[in-house]
């Protein structure tokens, strides 16, 4: 515990200072060719808005933005909020496949990737709390791993993971990374092992070893208790499916895709 608030007030302090070396219009700061990518390596997290100056969503949008960045500020780990003319920079709005505006692309730690979150300013705000303060599943590469995986859980059950290397680079894995980013705060945990030249660390199911890639869910005790295997069409294996999984096991889930956000004018 004391590694994680230390974790999260070193990315609070270095946010802070990374957001003041920028230009700022209304507590938004503005990027172009010169200062992105040094911005982007410097902010742990990062939400940016590619826009155009003749786009009435933008328009819309800028109020709202300007409102969330003041805010967003203020937070114990305070995420920046950005622009960039798409416009005038094209180049650098195709690198990232921006072909409508506006677009919110999320960096995290220089990754680029959608925002799948409202648009008022305190959704803006709440979506970018709950992504700073979110701690992915651990990674379990010993037995001891487990074993304190499991204390940490506090006696909620365990959805352990089990992926072929490279993991994060799977769709599988992203499906259960999501519901456990959607799902955090309930009573459920998660953690995750990887397999490469040697297998992951798992727990037998009724002396069986369980499938990989695929899902064992465990009781306080580590008993592993179900398995779940990622099926042939990979594409079957969501969120919203490993949530009905673990309903059907009395683990009381709740998961809601967000909804899209708003097309954005080409």
């Amino acid at each position: 515990m004391r590694s994680l608030l230390r974790s999260l007030l070193v990315l609070a302090l270095a946010t802070r200072a990374a957001a003041a070396a920028f230009p700022e219009e209304e507590d938004v700061v503005v990027l172009d060719t010169k200062n992105f990518d040094a911005f982007i390596s410097t902010n742990p997290l990062a939400l940016v808005e590619f826009y155009a100056p003749w786009c009435g969503h933008c328009k819309e949008l800028a109020p709202k933005w300007a409102e969330a960045a003041a805010k967003s500020k203020k937070l114990d780990t305070p995420v920046p909020l950005a622009k960039l003319d798409a416009d005038a920079h094209g180049d650098l709005a195709g690198r990232f496949g921006v072909s409508g505006y506006p677009t919110l692309k999320l960096f995290r730690n220089g990754v680029a990737e959608d925002y799948s979150g409202g648009r008022e300013a305190d959704q803006i705000v709440a979506a970018l709390q709950k992504i700073a303060s979110f701690v992915p599943p651990s990674q379990i590469k010993s037995d001891d791993d487990l074993t304190a995986a499991l204390k940490a859980s506090a006696g909620k059950p365990l959805v352990l993971g089990l992926f072929r290397q490279p993991v994060k680079a799977s769709s599988a894995y992203k499906a259960f990374d999501k519901l456990a980013y959607e799902t955090a705060g309930q009573q459920v945990a998660y953690a995750w092992s990887g397999s490469y030249s040697a297998p992951p660390v798992m727990p037998l199911i009724n002396g069986k070893k369980p499938p990989v890639p695929g899902l064992l869910l465990l009781d306080s005790s580590g008993a592993a208790k179900f398995a779940l295997a990622v099926p042939r069409k990979k594409e079957e294996f969501t969120p919203e499916w490993i949530a009905e999984w673990l309903s059907a096991h009395d683990v009381d889930v709740k998961y809601e895709e967000a909804p899209p956000p708003e097309e954005p004018e080409p």
